[in-house]
């Protein structure tokens, strides 16, 4: 795998880009107050602390990563360009969500229990998926620890060259993402059925094939490309359900 032109000759990134990033996700952090569930005797702000610091932490430390790597946070603006990985999100999106619910037979284990992605869709799943998965969690598995990771493999296994060799991305990449799809079994777990074998298999195999494909955009060309393709897919997840619904 060639890493492409997201791996920039030039100098680090300034520390602009922490604050970029981080400012960026925090409409997306808000976001989860209309999806989060009450906890008696918990203000409802004080849920979204551990998110925020989250976002912070990894905007700071993934803009030290990636600065090493030659990670790019945006490699210019070409507006067909953006439109492209926009469309390639959205049918990405439509295609889980169409297989996600085709082979809800084999996973789930009463109907409906638990919901395939078309099954659980409501209008504020768009606005948290296109705020916080496709900005927040981009900054968090992404640009925080696919550039942590790549670095880590570098300086372990490789320290003699500059910069990741295309194969300690590629591993990084296939690692952030199997973290990325981990971090989505705690929220199949509080839909209030424990989810058997076959939910967290498909919850881990289908996030982590999205998490592959935003990884690999981010390394070949840049975060924002990761963003763009990651909020559309949630796009594609609304179009299939008013196809559904139809």
């Amino acid at each position: 795998m060639s890493p492409g032109p997201a791996l920039s000759t030039g100098r680090p990134r300034p520390w602009r880009n922490a604050w970029i990033v981080l400012l960026a996700g925090c409409p997306g952090i808000l976001s989860l107050a209309a999806v989060l569930p009450e906890v008696p005797g918990v203000p409802p702000a004080a849920l979204l602390v551990q998110p925020a610091f989250l976002l912070a932490g990894l905007a700071f430390a993934g803009t030290w990563a990636a600065a090493r790597c030659g990670f790019l946070l945006a490699g210019g603006f070409r507006p067909a360009e953006r439109v492209g990985q926009g469309v390639f999100g959205l049918l990405l999106g439509l295609l889980i969500a169409l297989a996600d619910h085709a082979t809800r037979g084999f996973w789930q284990a009463a109907p409906g229990q638990p919901p395939s992605v078309l099954e659980g869709w409501r209008p504020s799943a768009l606005l948290v998926g296109v705020l916080y998965g496709g900005v927040v969690e981009e900054v968090l598995f992404r640009w925080g620890a696919l550039s942590l990771i790549a670095l880590g493999l570098r300086q372990v296994l490789a320290r003699r060259v500059g910069r990741p060799p295309p194969w300690c991305v590629a591993i990084a990449v296939g690692l952030a993402a199997l973290l990325f799809a981990a971090s989505h079994l705690p929220a199949l777990a509080a839909g209030g059925v424990m989810p058997g074998f076959g939910a967290a298999v498909r919850t881990v195999l289908l996030n982590a094939i999205a998490g592959a494909v935003f990884g690999l955009l981010f390394a070949m060309r840049d975060l924002l490309a990761a963003m763009v393709s990651h909020g559309a897919a949630h796009l594609g997840f609304t179009l299939a359900a008013m196809v559904r619904s139809a």
